[in-house]
């Protein structure tokens, strides 16, 4: 990627319906003067006024936008949730991706953010964050945010939710912090009563390798093979010794 052209931060979702409060995500990011690019995942393409329209993110999917706009909202949203990923692992210039939106707005967008490499920023404003977000997050670092009220509309408390995730998402991208090591980067996991033996090895090791430690859940396993194909360790994991 050009380190010197210009990068975006996407603010993704269903703009037939979601479009004052899509919009207000885009307005509060312009005033931070964080570039934006509008994206339309409605899956009967009637969104209007955005960079990206719904037909050109349905083009991406591998069938054509054909399997996407099938009439059926349960189809057409696993359809354009595979589209829009494809659409965003296509591209080298998002600097972060925001979405807001009730469950099926959630399951449009998260995809695309779990197909982004560990640091880029990825924040979902969404009605079923209180709940179980496992099968959304995954193994990557998306941020959460729950609406408190329904994404509908604007109104004292929505508002502020999602200027506080405008805020965050402009924090984290005109703010990014790099770490670079040029030490060898070494993978382990640690459950209960490996405690004791990981922190001995890591103490050891420390000195000439880069440890990263992952819990080990399940979810932090994969999230050692999602960080193991991400541009974070360009020469990959030395080791992994595994719980």
């Amino acid at each position: 990627m050009d380190p010197t052209a210009p990068r975006y931060a996407v603010v993704a979702g269903t703009f037939d319906t979601k479009a004052r409060e899509l919009v207000f995500l885009r307005d509060c990011l312009a005033a931070m003067g964080v570039a934006t690019r509008t994206v339309d995942l409605s899956t009967q393409g009637r969104g209007a006024g955005v960079d990206v329209t719904a037909e050109e993110v349905a083009a991406c999917h591998p069938q054509g936008a054909a399997a996407v706009f099938t009439g059926d909202r349960g189809s057409a949203v696993i359809a354009m949730a595979q589209a829009f990923e494809h659409w965003v692992r296509g591209r080298d210039d998002i600097a972060g991706l925001l979405s807001a939106g009730g469950s099926g707005a959630t399951a449009l967008a998260t995809p695309a953010m779990r197909a982004l490499p560990v640091g880029v920023p990825k924040l979902m404003v969404s009605t079923v964050a209180s709940g179980d977000v496992r099968p959304y997050v995954g193994p990557s670092d998306i941020c959460m945010m729950y609406s408190v009220t329904d994404v509908q509309g604007l109104n004292r408390i929505s508002q502020r939710v999602l200027a506080n995730a405008a805020h965050a998402m402009g924090g984290m991208v005109r703010e990014r912090a790099e770490f670079t090591s040029t030490k060898p980067a070494i993978g382990l996991t640690m459950f209960g009563v490996t405690t004791p033996c990981v922190q001995a090895m890591t103490a050891l090791l420390e000195p000439d390798y880069d440890c990263l430690v992952f819990h080990a859940t399940g979810t932090g396993g994969q999230s050692m093979e999602k960080l193991a194909d991400s541009h974070l360790l360009a020469k990959k994991f030395k080791a992994i010794q595994r719980a």
